[in-house]
């Protein structure tokens, strides 16, 4: 797991140094600075803030005003439960722990802030607000370290803890499968929210038509079980249902997201989810 985490930060590195340079997926707009409006160049200011398409079509420069310097904060929730512990490409934790580092790599590039949580039904990990890029390296670790197994998700638990632990207004992303009940509207009316959906593609449509041991990986119990043609499909069409009700309460609470699968590229994904909020 050593070398997998030296392999997903290097690949994280050369993402946003190599053929992206200059177009990451940050969502964090500006130098941390909050823009009010544009103004003509007065010799002598920073010519760091001239904003060039105007000056290019005004024939004359203009330079971008904030108001005040500000960080953000941005707070990444790794939701733990056994359901992680899968994946026929590779396992959900792993892609997690990637999507992880993505955006934490893009947090501190910025020089925002950065905390990461593992939370199952309590906090299982609180990783500090940091500004140290090199910070990223135990959190990745201890992602794709993390024994899930035996784990089950609260979001009551899970939305009661941000609401007392987070008092800063935060950009939240929240990385999990999403199976369970949720209700995020109160941390969505205090945060700005991002989901990431992650799934194997085996999970929303399986195709076992025989008798098989199946094991749940929350209360680690075995039960014998016929998948058959009928039984497959009620399934199906229950994670449908399920999903449909999920993005109808993200839609309701202004609730970004997107859905990333195991056989997927995550940053290609993540840059495609904020290019849209720009």
């Amino acid at each position: 797991m050593i070398q997998k985490a030296k392999e997903i930060l290097i690949k994280t590195k050369r993402r946003f140094f190599g053929e992206n340079i200059g177009n990451n997926i940050s969502v964090f707009q500006g130098n941390g600075l909050d823009f009010s409006e544009l103004k003509e160049y007065v010799y002598g200011e920073d010519v760091r803030k001239i904003n060039w398409k105007v000056t290019a079509r005004e024939q004359k420069p203009y330079i971008n005003v904030f108001n005040e310097e500000r960080e953000l904060n941005i707070v990444a929730s790794l939701m733990i439960s056994g359901n992680l512990y899968f994946g026929t490409v590779r396992q959900k934790q792993e892609l997690m722990a990637e999507i992880l580092t993505l955006i934490g790599y893009s947090a501190l590039k910025n020089s925002d802030k950065f905390t990461t949580i593992f939370f199952s039904d309590k906090e299982e990990r609180f990783f500090k607000p940091t500004k140290n890029i090199k910070s990223l390296y135990p959190i990745l670790e201890e992602a794709l370290l993390f024994k899930t197994l035996g784990k089950r998700i609260d979001y009551k638990n899970f939305s009661d803890y941000l609401l007392n632990r987070i008092k800063r207004k935060s950009i939240l992303f929240i990385i999990g499968d999403f199976y369970e009940n949720l209700d995020l509207s109160f941390l969505a009316a205090k945060h700005e929210i991002y989901a990431i959906i992650v799934r194997d593609r085996f999970e929303e449509n399986p195709s076992l038509p025989f008798e098989i041991d199946l094991y749940d990986p929350k209360t680690l119990k075995s039960e014998s079980f016929y998948l058959d043609k009928k039984v497959l499909n009620d399934f199906k069409k229950e994670i449908e249902n399920r999903d449909k009700k999920l993005k109808e309460h993200f839609l309701k609470n202004k609730i970004e997201y997107t859905k990333i699968y195991t056989d997927e590229d995550p940053f290609l994904k993540l840059v495609e989810l904020f290019r849209k909020q720009r």
